[in-house]
């Protein structure tokens, strides 16, 4: 069975730390023989939401902006890899934009009980990967939380995700000893899921 897998690269640098861990991810994706496509959001102009609740009437966002574009991918995807930083010990802004701009998909499901996906009859999942660059034990608490409910919110069940503390610097992952294999074999998991 092929799988529709959907990468959205979240970090404000383009080759960024959770970036090679996403591209990691796609490749063992591709590599198993799935369709892949990958999304950077630095690539695309995504307004923050205005907190109007007009999306509660019918479902749809009034801004018009790339996020629709966005939404359908989501839409249309069996699984989801998605790599944000962590930031002030929460997810950076980018990725916080796109979750907050999910809302409509929020008043389609919860306020219409309308089927938010057309998926391919497989179970969606996801996968987060994320690096930090602090050790402590709890920095991606909060950016954990965000992400399951986003997850969620677009009726993706939440993968043992990949996270890794102390890597701040570009290309610091690189030198991690377990990173790139452990993402490889949580995205076979992931296509196996």
């Amino acid at each position: 069975m092929t799988l529709a897998v959907l990468g959205i690269a979240c970090s404000p640098r383009r080759n960024g730390n959770s970036t090679r861990l996403l591209l990691e991810g796609m490749e063992t994706a591709k590599a198993e023989g799935h369709t892949t496509e990958l999304v950077y959001l630095s690539d695309l102009k995504i307004s923050p939401c205005h907190g109007c609740n007009a999306c509660s009437a019918e479902g749809i966002c009034v801004i018009k902006d790339d996020i629709l574009k966005l939404r359908e991918k989501l839409i249309q995807a069996d699984r989801l890899i998605i790599a944000a930083p962590i930031f002030m010990m929460g997810l950076n802004a980018q990725t916080k934009i796109i979750i907050d701009r999910m809302q409509p998909f929020w008043a389609l499901k919860y306020l219409h009980h309308q089927t938010l996906t057309n998926p391919s009859g497989y179970e969606r999942v996801g996968l987060y990967l994320g690096a930090a660059g602090l050790k402590k034990p709890d920095v991606f608490d909060c950016g954990e939380k965000t992400m399951k409910t986003f997850f969620h919110m677009l009726d993706f069940r939440y993968a043992q995700p990949c996270l890794f503390g102390g890597i701040d610097q570009a290309g610091e992952i690189n030198k991690h000893p377990t990173a790139f294999d452990e993402v490889r074999k949580a995205t076979q998991v992931l296509m196996k899921s």
